[in-house]
Formats: structure tokens, C-alpha cells, sequence
């Protein structure tokens, strides 16, 4: 699935997100997946876990057991950080 447009919205319970693509139209809220007609999507299935800290603590264990950089590594978001620090201070220049 390839995603064309990523839209959050906000709403009376709460945020969610809307993922447009070649197979439709999705919306995420919280722990749940709703197809374009609101119908909910079965997810169960998909990973061992739909508990985002229990996924990304496996990931990191996993990691670290198969001597790999894991996911969500701080050395990954480092480049994106420096961006926005420079983006920041060009911002605030007189």
C-alpha cells in the first residue's frame, strides 16, 4: 500500500488520522483501523502485540540480541533533529 496523503484531523473524541492510497481510503484511531465507510478492520492479527511500548520494547531487545541498530534508534532521529535546530535558529534571527 502506498500512501498519497497522511491528514490528521481532529474531531470531538479525540485526533485521528486519515491515509489516502491505491487501495482506498483509512482512518486510524487510536488502536483501532477503519476502512473509508467506516467499517472496522480486523488488525488483531498483525503483530504479536497492539501495544505500541510492547512492540517497540521487543524491537529493542531483539535488537540487541541480534547485534543490530534497532528501529527507533536515537543515531536515526539525530539528522532530523540537527534540521530543525537549524531550522529553529534561522527562524528566530533578527
Amino acid at each position: 500500500m502506498l500512501a498519497r496523503a497522511v491528514v490528521q484531523q481532529r474531531w470531538p473524541a479525540g485526533d485521528f488520522f486519515r491515509y489516502i492510497c491505491d487501495n482506498g481510503t483509512y482512518l486510524a484511531r487510536y488502536d483501532d483501523l477503519f476502512d473509508g465507510k467506516e467499517q472496522k478492520i480486523d488488525v488483531s492479527k498483525v503483530d504479536v502485540s497492539m501495544n505500541g511500548i510492547e512492540l517497540q520494547d521487543r524491537e529493542f531487545f531483539a535488537a540487541i540480541k541480534e547485534k543490530r541498530e534497532p528501529n527507533s534508534s536515537i543515531a536515526q532521529t539525530l539528522p532530523a533533529m540537527e534540521t530543525l535546530d537549524r531550522l529553529e535558529k534561522s527562524l528566530s534571527a533578527p
